[in-house]
């Protein structure tokens, strides 16, 4: 028996745990009404509060998700003593690696980018309900790349949820082409890799119609396409209002470039200035993304700093990464999550990112380094024996 002072729970054995009970009548009727009311929030900001909403959610995966339930009790926190969303405790990203952190069946399985080491070091994403994650992810690209654009032609150098069926980002792209993208919108990436020439089609084509064009791409292809357009001496002027993402970082890029760069970059080969370029930040752990604010500033008529906009059903805090105590404005630190678009799986996540808060939003700052990870590795090191990863889909 683990108990807090005013929460005593019997935790369940490992067996007893895979009990099917999310089935009963009675899971679903309890379950049911607080995603839909996560949902509901989702798409208008006025529709519920933050802080009770968290709070609820934080309830829900308590009670069943049981590694997060024994890592809550290892700190001493339960509902009854959690009355503030800065305080509910927060998974390090490698609890997604050690554990299945899901409040149900999964439906979707999501998995971070590959790696030389082995499946068994990628973080997998259990999905109970796939429609927070596509709520989360139309209405981010609503606000952050097409708060002006019902529609527009879209090309995107992300291949297809065929060819990559464990990518968030692949899914994500996919949702964006279907509610955002106008007929003639499509891929030029696939399992093999870019097509070139499809995508130089393409640019030609927005060129000479008039229409403007969004690209998405991760930054690593976006260099090496830079390269290969550099080869054949080719630049194109896309209309006005056509627009760029990019996200990922330079992984897999055959040469580092720094943000500045790379926007000079964008204006040069394809004559999309700055204001309409949006790096977008995301992780497989989370179902909502940040993006860039120079669109959503522009629609609005404002003039501010570049930053990462936080959207309304998500908090970002900025810690130390030593003694996770919240930094002062100004300083860098940690960032930790708190997401009610995973509701289904862990609401609050703390990242190995570093950051600093700038006005309404927040800029990145790359990874926090392993010498000042201290407080993060304590963390870290209560699920390095907790919960063995274990197939939850359905069969």
């Amino acid at each position: 028996m683990l108990a807090c002072d005013h929460y005593p729970v019997k935790l369940q054995s490992a067996k007893a745990a895979r009990v099917p009970h999310f089935a009963h009548p009675c899971y679903r009727r309890s379950v049911d009404p607080l995603y839909d009311r996560v949902l509901a929030y989702i798409a208008d900001a006025s529709a519920d509060h933050f802080e009770p909403l968290a709070l609820a959610v934080f309830r829900h995966q308590f009670e069943h998700s049981l590694p997060y339930q024994r890592f809550c009790l290892s700190r001493g926190a339960s509902p009854e003593r959690v009355a503030d969303w800065q305080d509910i405790p927060a998974v390090p990203i490698v609890a997604f690696k050690r554990a299945a952190l899901c409040c149900g069946p999964a439906r979707r399985l999501f998995r971070s980018s590959g790696t030389t080491a082995g499946s068994e070091t990628r973080s997998r994403h259990l999905l109970p309900e796939p429609r927070l994650y596509q709520t989360s992810a139309l209405t981010g690209l609503r606000q952050g790349l097409f708060p002006d654009q019902p529609r527009m032609r879209m090309v995107s150098l992300i291949a297809p949820v065929a060819a990559l069926p464990e990518s968030s980002l692949a899914q994500m792209v996919a949702w964006g082409l279907a509610e955002f993208g106008a007929a003639d919108s499509g891929y030029v990436a696939d399992a093999d890799g870019l097509d070139v020439e499809a995508l130089i089609e393409t640019l030609h084509g927005s060129e000479g119609d008039g229409r403007p064009l969004a690209i998405l791409t991760t930054t690593g292809a976006l260099i090496r396409v830079f390269d290969a357009l550099i080869a054949r001496r080719l630049t194109f002027r896309l209309p006005h209002g056509s627009r760029l993402m990019d996200t990922g970082g330079a992984k897999g890029a055959p040469r580092q470039l720094s943000r500045n760069g790379l926007l000079h970059a964008v204006w040069r080969t394809f004559a999309i200035p700055g204001y309409f370029c949006v790096n977008e930040y995301g992780m497989a752990e989370l179902s909502s993304q940040y993006y860039d604010s120079p669109i959503a500033d522009r629609v609005r008529g404002r003039h501010a700093q570049r930053r990462k906009l936080v959207p309304h059903w998500a908090r970002v805090s900025v810690l130390d990464p030593i003694s996770l105590a919240p930094q002062p404005p100004g300083m860098p630190g940690v960032l930790r999550h708190v997401d009610l678009a995973n509701a289904g799986s862990a609401l609050a996540v703390l990242s190995e990112d570093l950051g600093m808060v700038i006005g309404n939003g927040f800029e990145l700052l790359g990874r926090v380094p392993g010498a000042e990870m201290r407080g993060c590795s304590l963390t870290a090191a209560a699920w390095s024996s907790d919960t063995p990863p274990s197939a939850v889909l359905p069969a």
